[in-house]
């Protein structure tokens, strides 16, 4: 009866190890579904404001930056991803502008699959002092 509980005791205890190993070793990964986020907020992205193309079910939103100067809003090429944050929501077409003394900052990467079914990476980025 004896070697039963050693043997039990012995499971639980590995079980254990394997768990509290498996969070370490997540811990120090920040990617979760497509997103890495750096440790500190990288550098500033841009200046100019940005039109949601999608809202993802996440309800974070993916832009393009617009490009300043006339009265035509043309885009530049640059594709976002805004973060959905605590009291914010976005929708398709939206523009999001960047207030005078901000830039939007580059936080992280987005990894994602086109509707053509191409790989794209995008800076997750968020508006913040310069």
């Amino acid at each position: 009866m004896k070697k039963v509980f050693i043997f039990i005791g012995g499971m639980v205890a590995g079980a254990v190890l394997m768990i509290v190993i498996s969070v370490l070793i997540a811990g120090n990964n920040s990617s979760y579904n497509g997103m890495t986020m750096f440790e500190k907020e990288g550098i500033c992205i841009s200046e100019n404001s940005f039109k949601v193309l999608q809202v993802l079910d996440t309800g974070d939103a993916l832009a393009n930056e617009l490009e300043q100067g006339s009265s035509i809003s043309i885009p530049t090429g640059l594709t976002v991803l805004f973060l959905c944050e605590e009291g914010l929501s976005y929708y398709d077409g939206q523009v999001i502008k960047v207030p005078s003394g901000k830039c939007a900052k580059q936080v992280g990467v987005f990894k994602y699959t086109s509707n053509a079914g191409m790989e794209k990476t995008v800076p997750i980025v968020s508006i913040r002092n310069k």
